[in-house]
């Protein structure tokens, strides 16, 4: 009895220290929702400045043209005058009436040397709230050394940009991965790159996939080389729904995840640790039988 205990307890162990080794390919998330920060007309002006300066770099994704430090894009006016030069571009219009509508209406007003490529602040890929704009020109202002000026109203907070109707993800995603910073798509975006409504007419959806990930593979004519960021730190999932949304629009089939190796996915090593466990549950459970029924016999 005392054997067959010991070979029960020996491969159980052996068993469940196959499952450890396996379970550490296995990443563990413990995800949490950012914390939401609401701008409310009760918000004090000096925390409406870093949180302007977050949209900014983040979400509003300006730094795609403009820098805001020494360093950065100058495809752009540079940000750190923005708030200064404001006062003296249009006549009769204070500097932070100006900047506002800078944001929500760039084509309003163009700054000598620099070419209409701006979308509004009020649409993707930015899809910034008036609440959230007023933030970004209090930094505006506190780059240029001013103390902020504007105030959020109830009717900026209530008025939120609201797109109609379902969004494909793939669109969703080229918003926050910032693509439709450079290009149109659909009629919305920026012009600095090629529109990429009908890209698919053009090139293969494979083509577009490799594109994404290695923008040296190749220039549209006419456009600027170098200015768009490799794609490699997009997930490849979220690649291929921005190339099959991009095939949608001209009614071309494409498989989201036609390329991806179901080897990637969490649930499928997940799957093939617990299949290991449980079979080597099965396999000791046998031994424990046979042994047993060799004692009797």
């Amino acid at each position: 009895m005392g054997r067959t205990f010991f070979k029960i307890f020996t491969f159980v162990v052996a068993t469940v220290s196959v499952y450890a080794y396996v379970g550490q390919m296995v990443p563990q998330f413990e995800e949490h929702p950012p914390a939401k920060r609401v701008i409310t007309p009760q918000t004090p002006k000096d925390e409406l400045v870093p949180l302007g300066q977050e949209l900014l770099r983040g979400k509003g994704g300006c730094l795609i043209c403009h820098k805001d430090t020494e360093t950065g894009n100058e495809r752009g006016p540079d940000l750190r005058q923005a708030a200064v030069k404001a006062p003296s571009r249009r006549p009769g219009m204070e500097g932070d009436a100006y900047l506002l509508q800078s944001l929500k209406e760039p084509d309003a007003f163009l700054v000598d040397g620099y070419p209409k490529m701006m979308p509004s602040a009020l649409k993707p890929p930015a899809n910034l709230t008036p609440a959230e704009i007023k933030a970004v020109v209090a930094y505006l202002q506190s780059l240029g050394g001013l103390e902020p000026s504007v105030s959020v109203t109830d009717e900026d907070v209530a008025a939120a940009s609201v797109r109609n109707g379902p969004v494909h993800k793939g669109r969703e995603l080229m918003d926050t991965h910032g693509c439709t910073g450079c290009h149109t798509v659909d009629g919305e975006g920026g012009e600095i790159g090629p529109n990429l409504t009908k890209v698919v007419l053009r090139r293969a959806p494979q083509e577009i996939l490799g594109k994404i990930a290695d923008p040296t593979l190749w220039t549209a004519e006419n456009f600027e080389a170098g200015i768009m960021p490799p794609g490699t730190e997009i997930p490849e999932g979220d690649r291929h729904e921005i190339v099959a949304y991009l095939a949608s629009l001209s009614g071309v089939a494409y498989s989201a995840t036609g390329a991806a190796s179901p080897w990637s996915h969490e649930g499928v090593r997940l799957g093939l640790v617990i299949l290991v466990f449980n079979l080597g549950m099965l396999a000791a459970l046998g031994l424990a039988r046979r042994s047993k029924g060799r004692e009797l016999s």
